[in-house]
């Protein structure tokens, strides 16, 4: 799959069109991938796709790769400079972790809500935007809509399709060129001879047909950095030795197997009488040997790890303090939230819990066919879970008796459609975003590294869901910057930027950057530097990193968006 692709005259002229040099010198395809088939990943098959493209071609100033969180940011940045941008999702939803992935309760900081604060102003209005909608629906209790489930693992909560329309409410004021939902890129070429990126190939998952789509930049927004590595970028996958950045929680040995286990989320509503129980899956047995479907929760954010026994409705004691029940952990509505009080009765609660963290196989860097076949095997252990739940886990009220046929998981949109994906390939960048950035030697330290060129503020716990064989780690981090140097390759094409939980860092420090705040400010970080160089027609991004002058207008420009740069400026 080495060869080059063979350019039809027509198509020539529209890449003469998109991008100059194209006249001069003719693409070349770096791609030791598979060209004949893609994944679908909604759908969990392989796709047989057309090796040339269609009469169809695109042409656009940002072409954004995945409409997760990243995504979304990237692409509202571009598009509200005036530049023309499409958008390639893979699955029908946009959103990621609040969407298509089922983690509409998201993972922050404290200090999230504060004016001026973390992450960026576009993100608090969007959470915002899902409080307003609840708390003008009727019936529901004066103010009940700032957290409408009530949950504990999170300040907001909402159904995943709420979060979406507030999504498409803000992008369709600076509205893209183009979303091709429902699919996946296939390819991306660069110029013979040149470190930049040409167009990329975009296959439609209900046809196979490709669609051609000539860009000035793109914006790896995916869930698992494939546009990265398509690319031909060099990327870090796995879990780094001691030695290559002296972090004291790294292994002395590197494991590049190591990769996050990832989650099939459901939901399950609470209803007044036990219903039916689900199908036993496949291989439940086997995977109820991990020992993982259970209530208890082992804590490892102190000197001495400790396990706590959740109870579903009522709270537990353990260590001389209560811990809230396991129902209300995730819950998306309550009921209690609305006017006539009736929980648990109406509930409905978000399930991802270390019972659907599926650490036996990671997909990354598989054949389709290995993908598949991992995506399933993480979808029946998910579903063993809820099996579990309704059939075997001890109940508060008479610990003899097995079972909650009161969950039940709802017949329409239970399942996530796309797992959820805690760990992707990063970027090989000019500066790398360690461990080691997110502590102090200071005890007296209120910040990790100030960066001179910082781009945003971020902050939570190195949170790693281990892999096979891997230990857990949650450790403390302080609050800390994200530098521009992290967004910038440090070799490979120089027009692809990273615009998710895919930027330059190590394990450990994405392990705490890869949170919903955190993966919306990459975004909007990377859809406005691409914005910024297409301004000043600059063709490499690291000259606004080499250039005082131009990091300093730069980071105006964030500034002005609301997107802090330093913390000092927070607490």
């Amino acid at each position: 799959m080495n060869q080059p692709l063979a350019l039809s005259i027509t198509l020539l002229a529209f890449l003469s069109l998109a991008m100059p040099e194209a006249n001069a010198q003719a693409p070349t395809v770096p791609a030791p991938f598979e060209l004949t088939r893609v994944l679908d990943i909604e759908k969990r098959r392989a796709v047989e796709v057309a090796v040339n493209p269609s009469d169809v071609s695109l042409s656009c100033d940002v072409l954004v790769i995945g409409g997760g969180l990243g995504g979304v940011a990237a692409a509202e940045a571009a598009a509200k400079r005036g530049f023309s941008v499409v958008i390639v999702e893979p699955t029908r939803m946009l959103g990621g972790q609040l969407t298509s992935q089922l983690v509409p309760v998201p993972d922050e900081n404290s200090h999230v809500e504060k004016e001026p604060g973390p992450s960026t102003k576009t993100y608090r209005a969007l959470r915002q935007a899902v409080r307003d909608h609840y708390n003008a629906q009727p019936g529901v209790k004066p103010g009940a809509g700032k957290n409408i489930g009530d949950c504990w693992v999170s300040r907001v909560s909402g159904l995943p399709d709420v979060w979406e329309k507030a999504i498409k409410d803000r992008l369709a004021a600076y509205p893209p060129r183009r979303i091709l939902m429902r699919h996946q890129l296939r390819s991306v070429t660069r110029y013979s001879g040149q470190e930049r990126i040409n167009y990329a190939d975009i296959a439609d998952l209900e046809t196979g047909k490709i669609i051609r789509v000539g860009c000035q930049f793109l914006l790896d927004a995916t869930e698992d950095g494939s546009a990265l590595a398509l690319a031909g970028s060099p990327f870090r996958l796995g879990q780094e030795a001691l030695s290559e950045f002296g972090e004291s929680l790294a292994p002395e040995t590197a494991n590049p197997s190591w990769v996050q286990s990832f989650t099939y989320c459901f939901l399950m509503e609470w209803q007044a009488q036990p219903g039916p129980t689900l199908e036993k899956p496949a291989e439940y047995d086997y995977f109820k040997s991990f020992g993982d479907y259970t209530l208890d929760y082992i804590y490892r954010d102190k000197a001495e790890p400790y396990s706590v026994t959740y109870k579903v409705l009522d709270k537990a004691q353990a260590n001389g303090r209560s811990y809230l029940p396991f129902w209300t952990y995730r819950r998306l509505i309550a009921s209690s939230s609305f006017t006539e009080k009736k929980s648990p009765v109406g509930d409905l609660a978000l399930i991802n819990w270390r019972g659907n963290d599926f650490h036996e196989e990671s997909y990354l860097d598989k054949p389709v066919d290995e993908q598949v076949r991992i995506l399933e095997r993480g979808l029946n252990f998910a579903k063993g879970f809820a099996y579990w739940l309704q059939t075997e886990c001890p109940r508060d009220d008479d610990p003899t008796k097995l079972g909650y046929p009161e969950m039940q998981v709802p017949a329409d949109g239970g399942w996530a459609i796309h797992p959820y994906i805690r760990e992707s390939r990063r970027l090989q960048a000019r500066t790398t975003l360690t461990q080691n950035h997110l502590r102090s030697t200071d005890p007296a330290a209120k910040w990790g590294t100030a960066f001179e060129d910082s781009v945003g503020c971020a902050l939570y716990a190195m949170d790693i869901h281990p892999s096979k064989g891997e230990p857990p780690l949650l450790s403390v981090a302080l609050p800390y910057h994200l530098p521009l140097g992290a967004f910038l390759p440090a070799s490979g094409p120089t027009n692809i930027l990273p615009a998710a939980k895919n930027f330059g860092a190590s394990r450990l420090a994405l392990a705490s950057a890869r949170m919903h705040p955190t993966e919306f400010l990459a975004g909007e970080i990377a859809g406005t530097l691409a914005a910024f160089c297409l301004e000043k027609n600059l063709r490499d991004p690291s000259a606004v990193h080499d250039s005082p002058a131009l990091l300093a207008e730069f980071q105006a420009r964030l500034k002005v968006q609301g997107v802090l740069l330093r913390w000092d400026e927070i607490l």
